[in-house]
């Protein structure tokens, strides 16, 4: 549940952005590189907050439906919604690394992320002393998720400071049409979790349920955006 978001998004935007982040590179194109990071950046808002919203107030429908069968008992589904909840607080971080790293690849900057990387794993594994005893085994997501976040920020921070990233005008409009419809998306996700019983319906009424839920979600969210001018 963690890793689709980041495979369909991340993985699959870096994929796109490292080989035209290259050319730019070699053309000496430093206002596409910066628009090409933006564009990158502002699908990453669009399309990861919503699914992080998601993974934090509607993660017990998700895990029930999907699990919630045979020996996975009630508390299974309790206790697997936690570290789903610790993956969602990170899942903006564990996208953005995929779209941010490629900003240093392009420039043939590999020790830099690296280096990030090697201090955010030190970093993580003092969160683990943290939480772990606090939380358990949601205390390890939590502390990779803070660990993504803080990786994503250091490395957004490490571009703005070698002038390779000037966000483009346009950013407080649209971040906040986005805050905007995330909420609505939240709410809705929120409300649902709660007036549905999701642990003891049978199997295909569940699936059917979570099916309406999110199409009606995504077109609440996706409503709400148009509705804002946002096109």
């Amino acid at each position: 549940l963690m890793e689709f978001p980041t495979a369909l998004l991340g993985v699959a935007l870096g994929v796109v952005l490292l080989p035209q982040l290259s050319a730019a590179q070699a053309r000496g194109d430093p206002t596409h590189y910066a628009g090409l990071l933006d564009w990158g950046l502002r699908l990453v808002l669009l399309l990861a907050l919503p699914c992080a919203v998601a993974l934090l107030v509607f993660a017990q429908p998700l895990v029930a439906v999907l699990y919630h069968y045979g020996a996975f008992t009630e508390r299974d589904v309790a206790q697997t919604v936690t570290a789903l909840m610790g993956y969602g607080v990170g899942l903006m971080g564990l996208v953005g690394v995929k779209i941010l790293a490629p900003g240093f690849y392009a420039r043939q900057d590999i020790r830099t992320p690296v280096k990030i990387a090697i201090v955010v794993l030190i970093a993580v594994q003092a969160m683990n002393l943290v939480f772990v005893p606090m939380l358990g085994h949601a205390g390890l997501a939590l502390s990779i998720g803070l660990g993504a976040l803080v990786n994503a920020t250091w490395l957004f921070v490490g571009l703005r400071k070698r002038g390779v990233y000037t966000p483009s005008p346009g950013w407080r409009g649209f971040a906040l049409r986005v805050l905007l419809a995330c909420a609505a998306l939240g709410g809705l996700l929120w409300w649902a979790a709660r007036r549905i019983d999701w642990l003891h319906s049978a199997g295909f009424v569940r699936a059917g349920w979570v099916a309406a839920v999110l199409g009606g979600a995504a077109l609440l969210y996706f409503g709400v955006l148009l509705a804002c001018g946002l096109r």
